[in-house]
């Protein structure tokens, strides 16, 4: 009998080797006719050639940050070859965009209406086929999440929230991580931890998952040089896919503001900002706009990274992105002033506002994107 790794919100399988358990998992679904939503890149290397992807019906339209019209690409592409559910292979734009494939299937447009700031999280109901989950970054943990991020046609990037959308099976295979390079592979690092950091220092109530946050945190820190520096050591492959995997299952007790400065960001047009960039860029000035508002957890965070206090917390990320070689500031990344000018309210009206540990105003937004620009 096939058995997880570990349940928790969903079944996991994790190890190297376990996405060949995926025929196995087809059938316990029983997915016949799965639609594999995935990227050009990941179709050019050959992943597909994997057991139980071979001869399925592909969806290869995921770019980076996707959008509403890929996602009704997808769907009509579902719809087309006569899909029963869908296999997500990539980092988080493919698994993301394959949840609002798969809910709106049997829920109807428009696709808007569904997301959380319009108060459609009580609109998404179970009717929503399977979704088996690959991750081949070490990042967002959307593997895990219940939440799918996705521009709208409007060029607000917004959250869609249900536990219908949360995958029946995450394959966490680190060897599909292998030939990822250095830059991909520090900026989801450096995501991921963002997302432990943030989920500990979310006020909501919630000790299981700071106790996962934290373990996360330790593990990431401890080997994303390695992993950047050394993409072939599999022991640091395999504990930076856990760290992604822990800041996924964490993140359920809610985010800050580091992703609400970033969502907003990701929406640009033509500027295809990677998500874990932007965030490892304002990690350190929102610790340092945080640390009055949660410094037990600051020190706490500190103690386990080896750190005398919470204070120090800022610094060592600073340094960590340059020792990973990110960059230092948005303008490096070709944002401009003109282009934050419209930001700061949306990133006040984020989703994940509402659980940064200090109250987000529009002039404290303007602020810390000034300060990072």
């Amino acid at each position: 009998m096939l058995l997880p790794t570990l349940s928790y919100l969903t079944d996991v399988y994790f190890g190297f080797g376990s996405v060949e358990t995926l025929p196995d998992l087809l059938e316990r679904f029983g997915l016949s006719r799965p639609l594999v939503v995935t990227d050009p890149d990941l179709v050019a290397v050959g992943i597909l050639e994997r057991p139980g992807m071979d001869d399925a019906p592909v969806f290869d339209g995921v770019q980076t940050n996707p959008t509403e019209a890929q996602v009704l690409d997808g769907l009509a592409r579902y719809r087309e070859a006569g899909c029963d559910g869908m296999v997500a292979v990539g980092g988080g734009s493919s698994i993301d965009l394959a949840k609002c494939v798969g809910m709106l299937v049997h829920h109807p447009e428009p696709f808007e209406q569904y997301a959380m700031r319009r108060g459609g999280v009580s609109r998404i109901t179970d009717r929503v086929p399977p979704l088996i989950a690959v991750p081949t970054t070490a990042g967002t943990g959307s593997e895990v999440g219940r939440a799918a991020l996705v521009t709208l046609a409007s060029g607000d990037k917004v959250g869609f929230l249900s536990p219908h959308l949360l995958p029946v099976a995450a394959l966490c295979d680190p060897e599909l991580t292998l030939s990822m390079p250095p830059r991909l592979t520090a900026a989801t690092g450096m995501d991921a931890i963002s997302h432990c950091v943030e989920a500990y220092c979310s006020p909501r109530y919630n000790p299981v998952a700071d106790a996962i946050a934290l373990d996360g945190l330790v593990r990431g820190c401890g080997h994303i040089a390695t992993a950047t520096e050394q993409g072939s050591d599999l022991t640091s492959r395999s504990e930076m896919m856990m760290c992604a995997l822990e800041g996924g299952l964490a993140f359920q007790k809610g985010l800050g503001a580091v992703h609400s400065l970033s969502h907003p960001l990701g929406g640009l047009a033509g500027k295809r900002l990677h998500h874990g960039t932007l965030n490892a860029l304002f990690l350190p000035p929102v610790l340092r706009f945080n640390i009055d508002h949660c410094v037990e957890k600051m020190d706490e965070m500190a103690r386990r990274l080896n750190l005398q206090r919470g204070a120090d917390l800022p610094g060592f990320f600073e340094d960590l992105n340059r020792r990973l070689g990110l960059p230092r500031s948005l303008s490096e990344t070709g944002v401009t002033a003109k282009d934050l000018e419209p930001l700061a309210q949306k990133a006040v009206n984020d989703h994940c506002t509402s659980t940064n540990p200090r109250p987000l105003g529009l002039d404290a937004c303007r602020a810390l994107y000034r300060e990072v620009l």
